[in-house]
């Protein structure tokens, strides 16, 4: 009987990470998600919390560095998601984006465009100069799905020397992204252009994010059910066996 119980405690926890790492992966387009890096050259260790970044070139972040509104939800596995419903990009605006943690460790600046909305960042271990202290290097962040729109920042550090991690000089050079030190920048103080977009596109926008939500939580749910199947089963399958050693 020990053996039966045990083979069914493994199913069970092998069918609820798999539920964690399927909840872990699902996106909303609403947010960006971030894979704490791992590899050896640039793996973070030891921290509690995760912040985002955001800047406009030529501007001061829209909240202050590492400030409660920068927080990011730890979603488990070393994935983390930021949302960004509440931010509105300009159709030819230009952003930038810095993931950090509470020990002092930060990717190297990325851009962003609307486009990045529902994907992920991650780093395969590249390093770069931080480009506000050139003795201090940083993990190079990529994004997953938009590699070929947004690059990492082509900028010039403290030194005064080029960095430009993927050779994008001349294609798409962003020199102008300042310090992003950041300070307190409330959002309706942050200038949007009014889009032409018409509001049936928003509603269409709209049901998309609706319809990915749903098929997220779809999974969830049947994800959930069969466990509950499996703990019956196992709880049945328990009952019996001791019922039938009580008998003997």
């Amino acid at each position: 009987m020990k053996k039966v119980i045990s083979i069914l405690m493994a199913v069970l926890v092998l069918m609820f990470s798999f539920a964690v790492v399927a909840n872990a992966e699902s996106t909303d387009t609403n947010c960006i998600y971030f894979q704490v890096p791992t590899a050896s050259s640039v793996a973070w260790k030891n921290f509690s919390n995760v912040y985002c970044h955001i800047w406009e070139e030529g501007g001061d972040g829209f909240f202050s560095w590492q400030s409660k509104d920068e927080k990011c939800t730890d979603l488990g596995n070393g994935y983390f998601s930021y949302d960004l419903s509440s931010f509105e990009f300009k159709e030819d605006g230009k952003y930038a984006v810095i993931f950090s943690n509470d020990n002092g460790l930060q990717t190297y600046d990325l851009t962003l465009t609307s486009d990045c909305k529902g994907d992920y960042v991650y780093c395969n271990g590249d390093t770069c100069k931080n480009p506000v202290d050139s003795a201090k290097s940083c993990a190079v962040a990529r994004w997953k799905n938009n590699s070929d729109k947004a690059f990492p920042c082509a900028r010039e550090d403290s030194e005064g020397i080029l960095n430009d991690p993927d050779s994008i000089t001349g294609k798409d050079v962003n020199l102008n992204f300042g310090s992003s030190a950041g300070k307190a920048v409330a959002l309706d103080e942050v200038k949007i252009e009014e889009t032409t977009q018409k509001p049936t596109e928003k509603a269409s926008n709209n049901n998309t994010t609706s319809t990915q939500q749903q098929r997220n939580n779809s999974t969830l749910y049947i994800l959930l059910a069969i466990i509950a199947v499996v703990v019956i089963v196992a709880v049945i399958v328990i009952v019996v066996l001791v019922s039938k050693k009580r008998k003997k």
